[in-house]
């Protein structure tokens, strides 16, 4: 897969998110691919030899281990890019190493599906070598929006758990006002458009407030407050049971709330329940969700 000269690259990994990167790059470099099996891809070892930077993006740490280690003579050759989801410690670690045998580490966080990469407005995010991230920082703008974080190659992963996390949390809130609205046979196509301008219009400035409080420390409830948002969880529990759908998710917002009016927030806005969040809940659970009898 050789494109127009420009950087020499060897994408290691062989999935779909391998693919796309090596895809979007091919447009401007000489990219070559190195499989995960022993001696796959097309004259692997040959194309790492000559390689200004190796870019990982494989299934987990476990298999980036096992194919840097086959490629452990060309590390100090080249600069290493790791784009492989996995956690802080392992960033670390596989930082350690590599550089340990002269190699230059930068690890980085894909925050899209493959679809995505190649446009400007993917985001990807990355730590560890300044110098790997500068070398190669137009190079890596061209799989999207490339941001450097620090040194600490954990960072980025860090990064990336969070993110996920604020994906799941958001598209799990999504699904559960689709089900509670197909039980009364609503589409879901038909609400898609409210919910998408009330995120835009409504909810992302409101995230842009909470920030600013959470780093004050400071959550004042002007307009909205926790003593003022439990009432409504109720209503939102016995809408869920009297439609017959899982309660599971508003009874664990019910019981952060309720945790935090108890921790002494109940005036302080929604962004409170941060000091809630971080902190380990008791053994006995919330009281206010223990069922009857």
């Amino acid at each position: 897969m050789n494109g127009p000269a420009g950087t020499s690259v060897v994408v290691i990994g062989s999935g779909v998110r391998a693919a796309a990167l090596a895809d979007a790059l091919a447009q401007r470099n000489s990219v070559s691919r190195w499989g995960e099996e022993p001696d796959s891809g097309n004259g692997s070892r040959t194309a790492a030899e000559g390689a200004e930077l190796m870019i990982v993006c494989v299934e987990d740490y476990e298999a980036a281990v096992r194919i840097l280690g086959r490629a452990e003579p060309y590390l100090g050759s080249g600069d290493l890019v790791n784009v492989t989801s996995g956690t802080e410690a392992q960033a670390r670690r596989l930082a350690a190493w590599v550089d340990s045998r002269g190699g230059r580490y930068l690890d980085g966080a894909l925050m899209a599906h493959p679809e995505h990469v190649g446009k400007p407005e993917t985001m990807l995010v990355y730590s560890g070598s300044h110098e790997v991230f500068t070398r190669h920082e137009r190079l890596l703008g061209q799989l999207g929006g490339a941001t450097y974080l620090g040194p600490d190659p954990g960072t980025a992963a860090l990064y990336d758990v969070a993110m996920l996390n604020f994906a799941w949390a958001t598209l799990t809130g999504y699904l559960y006002s689709a089900a509670l609205l197909r039980t009364a046979g609503v589409r879901a196509t038909g609400t898609a458009p409210l919910l998408t301008h009330w995120m835009s219009a409504t909810i992302t400035s409101v995230v842009t407030d909470y920030a600013e409080q959470i780093d004050n420390g400071r959550y004042p409830g002007d307009g909205e407050w926790l003593e003022l948002d439990a009432p409504l969880m109720d209503h939102l529990v016995e809408a869920a049971e009297e439609r017959g759908i899982d309660t599971e998710l508003p009874r664990l917002i019910r019981a952060l709330t309720h945790r935090g009016i108890a921790a002494g927030h109940g005036a302080d806005s929604f962004a409170g329940l941060i000091d809630v969040i971080a902190t380990s809940p008791r053994p006995d659970g919330d009281p206010h969700d223990r069922e009857p009898g």
